[in-house]
Parts: C-alpha cells; sequence; structure tokens
C-alpha cells in the first residue's frame, strides 16, 4: 500500500472515531462566536432584547437547539444574519448528532444480538463469509492449517441459526468461535468484524436455504460471493481474500476484485474424478496431502527476499539440508495482495535500463497471474521475488 494512501486511511479512521468531538467543539465554537457577533449588532439598538452576553448565550443555545422560546430575539439585519447561520448549523448538527448517537446504539445492539463480537479481538483475525453444511470440520481444518490463530479469532459472518451456532461452540476447539449474523455481502455488515484488520477472508460458495426455505441457485451464490469480494476490495484492499466460485467462468470478476486465491469447487470435483477414473492413484495422494490428520502435507513456506537472486537448485539442496523431512517440488510466484504484487512487478520492469524492454515489463505485469506455481523448474531457475516454496513435509519437523 502506498504512503499516501496510509496517510489518508488514518485519517479517515481517525475522523470516525472523533466524529463526535469534532460536531460538539465545532458547534461550541460557532454558538460562542454568533452570539458574540449578536450582542454586537443589537447592543444599545431601539427595541433589542439582547442587551448582554448571558442574554446571547441563552439566544444562541435556544436557537441552536431549534427550541425557539422567542423570549430573546434579533432586531437587527445583522443579528438575523447571524441567527441565520446559527439555525442552519444546528440543524445540520443535530442531524449529525443524532444519527451518530443512533449508529453507536444500533451496533452495540447488533453485537448483542449477534453472540458479542469481541472487538479487542479483531486484529490479525480469520473471517469466514457463509456457512457449508460441514461447517464444523471445515472450522477445524481452518484452525489446523493456522496454528497461530485460536478460536477467539475465527470470525463466522453468515445468516447460521442458533442451534448450529451452539453445536459448533460445544466442540472443545471451538468455544471462543465469534459469530456475526447478517448478510455477509453487505457492507453495514462486514465492516463490523474489521476486514482491513484480518490476515486472510474466507468466502464460501453458501448454498443455506433463505427465510421461506428456498435454496439458492448457482448464480445467486456466485453473485453473492462477487459481491463480496467488490466489497472487501473496496473496504480492506490490503487483505488476502480466497474466495469459493461454482461456475468458474465466473472468476473474471472475482479478479477484477483482486481476489488472492479461487477455489474452483466444481473444476476441482472433475479433475479428482478423471484422475481416479485412470487408477493413477492421485486423488488418494491430493487426499492424504490435505487431510490435516496425515503425517505428511503440502504446504508453502515463505522464501526471504534478502537471499535473491538465488537459483532453485542451490535452494532446493540448501532447504533439505535444513529440513531432512521435507522434499521442495516447486516455487508459487507472485504471492500476496494482487495489488502489492502488480506495484512490486512495476519496479522491476522499471530497472530494466533497455526501454524495449522495460516496455515489454511494463505490458506483461498485466498478465501476471497471482500465486501461479512452478512445480519442478530447471535447477538455473532464478527464483523472483515474493515467491514461496512449495513443500511437502511431515508435521513437526518444522
Amino acid at each position: 500500500m502506498k504512503p499516501t494512501e496510509k496517510r489518508r486511511r488514518r485519517w479517515r479512521d481517525w475522523l470516525k472515531v472523533n466524529l463526535m468531538l469534532i460536531v460538539v467543539g465545532t458547534l461550541a465554537m460557532i454558538w460562542l462566536l454568533v452570539s458574540a457577533v449578536v450582542l454586537f449588532a443589537e447592543k444599545g439598538v431601539q427595541g433589542s432584547n439582547i442587551i448582554s452576553y448571558t442574554d446571547s448565550l441563552w439566544w444562541g443555545i435556544v436557537t441552536l437547539l431549534t427550541v425557539g422560546y422567542g423570549d430573546r430575539y434579533p432586531v437587527t439585519e445583522i443579528g438575523r444574519v447571524a441567527a441565520s447561520v446559527l439555525m442552519l448549523a444546528g440543524v445540520t448538527s443535530v442531524a449529525i448528532l443524532t444519527s451518530k448517537i443512533s449508529s453507536v446504539f444500533l451496533q452495540q445492539i447488533l453485537r448483542e444480538e449477534k453472540n458479542m463480537l469481541k472487538i479487542d479481538r479483531l486484529n490479525g483475525h480469520f473471517i469466514v463469509c457463509g456457512c457449508k453444511d460441514d461447517m464444523l470440520q471445515l472450522l477445524l481444518h481452518v484452525l489446523d492449517f493456522n496454528p497461530e490463530i485460536d478460536a477467539s479469532r475465527l470470525v463466522i459472518v453468515a445468516n447460521i441459526p442458533d442451534e448450529e451456532v451452539k453445536t459448533l461452540r460445544a466442540h472443545d476447539r471451538l468455544s471462543q468461535l465469534q459469530v456475526l449474523k447478517g448478510n455477509y455481502y453487505h457492507s453495514s455488515v462486514l465492516e463490523l468484524v474489521m476486514p482491513a484488520k484480518a490476515r486472510k477472508v474466507l468466502i464460501l460458495a453458501d448454498k443455506s436455504r433463505d427465510e421461506h426455505g428456498n435454496m439458492a441457485s448457482t448464480s445467486e451464490v456466485d453473485a453473492r460471493t462477487i459481491m463480496t469480494a467488490m466489497t472487501l476490495n473496496s473496504i480492506a484492499r490490503g487483505t488476502l481474500v480466497a474466495a469459493e466460485i461454482l461456475d468458474s467462468k465466473m472468476d473474471q470478476y472475482l479478479k477484477i476484485a483482486n481476489v488472492n486465491e479461487i477455489i474452483y469447487t466444481r473444476e476441482y470435483h472433475r479433475l479428482i474424478l478423471g484422475n481416479a477414473s485412470g487408477g493413477t492413484g492421485v486423488a488418494n495422494i491430493l487426499f492424504d496431502l490435505m487431510d490435516p490428520s496425515t503425517p505428511t502435507v503440502l504446504t508453502t513456506r515463505l522464501i526471504d527476499d534478502s537471499v535473491l537472486p538465488l537459483s532453485y537448485g542451490l535452494f532446493k539442496t540448501g532447504y533439505e539440508l535444513r529440513h531432512p523431512k521435507s522434499v521442495v517440488i516447486g516455487v508459487l510466484e507472485n504471492i500476496g495482495n494482487s495489488n502489492t504484487i502488480k506495484e512490486r512487478a512495476l519496479k522491476q520492469a522499471q530497472r530494466e535500463p533497455n526501454i524495449e524492454k522495460m516496455v515489454s515489463n511494463l505490458r506483461s505485469v498485466k498478465e501476471i497471474r497471482c500465486n501461479f506455481p512452478v512445480f519442478n523448474p530447471d535447477s538455473n531457475y532464478k527464483i523472483p521475488e515474493g515467491a514461496m516454496a512449495i513443500v511437502v513435509e511431515t508435521r513437526g519437523t518444522g
């Protein structure tokens, strides 16, 4: 994220937190200033009933709060112009204050009704948008593959029944699970779980029935996923997002929304069945590598950019010497947030002294694939910045 964007975000956050104080302070200054102007204009004028600053302050507060007792009022043109300013400021400020107070109480009620989100725990948390039939096992797998978080930093945003919430929390590993009940594709709901501070967001293809008992169609499910992704791209641009989609033809919209990882559920299902039909055993291999209960796991490990440039052969040899029970099988290029990836690629392209090559490199930035796996490359392959090693390792070996 650019420094200017960070400053803007900090400024917006500061305004949100201090809006009430700013409005009240501005209102008080307008009240005191206008009251002084009216006293200056009215004092000594025939027929005026504002003869002291206390009279002016009393008239000012009554006018500002739109009460309008009528016991004090300006009679001069300057006084009436100043009164008009105070009236407009009063109407506007009261509306802002009322809206802010209502918002505070509404959020408090929502949090109480939606199982009391622990706001202090919403930093570096993992958000799951949507619900599935096998939600219990899915959440346990999320914890298995993210050992640095516990259930108190795992947040579900979905229209999930209270009975299911109780069932999930009945599991000893999920007793502190946080739940926000609501439509996860609405920005007003998503903002409550602070996605900008999350470590990652997982958007599920939620086919849950609505309040009328109707099952959502494939297009409706994917539309919700795309809406959620676009909302996150607006309110949490730097957060990593993985999204599940049913119709692979719709993935272009997720790419536009800068989703980092697209999960093609139906495509995976078809490919695994196709492999199984050939009798190659790939289905069993994939299952064991992804199952958290098996001793061996397929994972990725960050490559320190400070050691680059480095050839794949040297890295593989060195890594496997340091981790004897691990095998490096490739490199994952262009990891992380798509905006960061493109900024990094632009900087690298601009380093090229040859103008023609630089222009060619800049054009190629548009074609960059995020999280692009390169399996078993040539030993002379130069590992790029922003890459991870694809590793098969035995759990617990580090």
